[in-house]
């Protein structure tokens, strides 16, 4: 199953007339580019899959609990705050996660949960076991594999995943921000999007910190906490601010950048591919350096810190 981590929603509003979308990436150091259908692009087959149906979940239980009501949601926020109308709290709350979302749902910390996040589980047990078990006793992970297969791996995905993208701080920050946009003309250079797409300047704590978020060709969608950068950002020239936020795009992408036509894309990317990843951090190096740190043993903690700037 397709199981998107760009939404096909986000990539939509840059389909071209034949509804695809430009797809870049980098091979061998060269650019390299195709055309694509929302539906074939910015997915994993089944990222979010799990295997644990002796505990009652289906395999695609974080794509149809989660992941799908989040982005169907989604939209009918980004529709209210477009026509600039008042937004209910289940609509405030439905944009937050979903910001939150973009960075939780990539494949790299879906990597790292599936892999280190599962030893970490089968080490507690075992830590747990050297106390608790007499000789010759079945351990507690070789219960579960035999009872309750693919449970330990299962459930940590299943409760974590959505415990960060509702973590409190995160929402909270996000959710205090002032929301609006910045409209551009069909004569200015359109936006790119890059498959990390969400990105922010500063700290949490930070009175000037500032998500951006492409969300078509011609918007630029701003979360700002400072009236000072709010009148920045408003009074920047669009073809400066749009150079600066595709350079930001670019600089995020870790392997896939989609437009709404091959020129000018093309150009500025090539013009600009060696900023292409270079602020990209892998979520695994993240999760280390927390874990090295000792704060492994708070689990959701560790976690929530290390999702690409999810500072606990």
């Amino acid at each position: 199953m397709r199981h998107h981590y760009v939404p096909q929603f986000l990539l939509k509003r840059w389909q071209d007339e034949s509804g695809k979308v430009h797809l870049f990436g980098v091979k061998s150091g060269k650019l390299v580019s195709s055309k694509r259908t929302p539906k074939w692009t910015g997915f994993e087959n089944d990222l979010y899959a799990i295997v644990a149906n002796a505990i009652g979940l289906g395999s695609d239980v974080l794509e149809r609990k989660v992941f799908s009501p989040l982005d169907n949601n989604a939209v009918k926020a980004l529709e209210k705050l477009e026509r600039h109308e008042a937004l209910t709290e289940d609509d405030h709350i439905a944009w937050t996660f979903f910001m939150s979302s973009l960075r939780v749902r990539q494949p790299d910390v879906l990597d790292y949960l599936r892999q280190e996040g599962g030893q970490l589980v089968r080490r507690f047990l075992a830590e747990a076991d050297a106390k608790t078990l007499g000789p010759g006793q079945m351990s507690s992970e070789q219960w579960f594999g035999e009872n309750l297969p693919g449970a330990i791996d299962a459930i940590r995905l299943a409760n974590i995943i959505p415990r960060m993208i509702t973590h409190d701080e995160v929402t909270e920050t996000f959710g205090s921000l002032k929301w609006w946009f910045r409209e551009f003309a069909e004569t200015d250079p359109p936006l790119i999007l890059s498959d990390m797409p969400l990105h922010w300047e500063g700290g949490f704590k930070n009175p000037e910190f500032t998500i951006q978020l492409p969300i078509g060709p011609r918007r630029l969608f701003f979360g700002t906490r400072s009236e000072k950068i709010e009148q920045i950002l408003s009074n920047i020239e669009p073809a400066d601010l749009i150079a600066r936020a595709n350079r930001t795009s670019l600089a995020s992408a870790s392997q896939r950048v989609w437009a709404a036509s091959d020129s000018p894309a093309q150009e500025f990317i090539e013009a600009n591919l060696k900023s292409w990843g270079v602020n990209v951090v892998q979520f695994r190096s993240l999760a280390q350096q927390n874990l090295s740190a000792g704060i492994w043993r708070d689990k959701r903690a560790a976690v929530c810190r290390a999702a690409g700037g999810w500072f606990c």
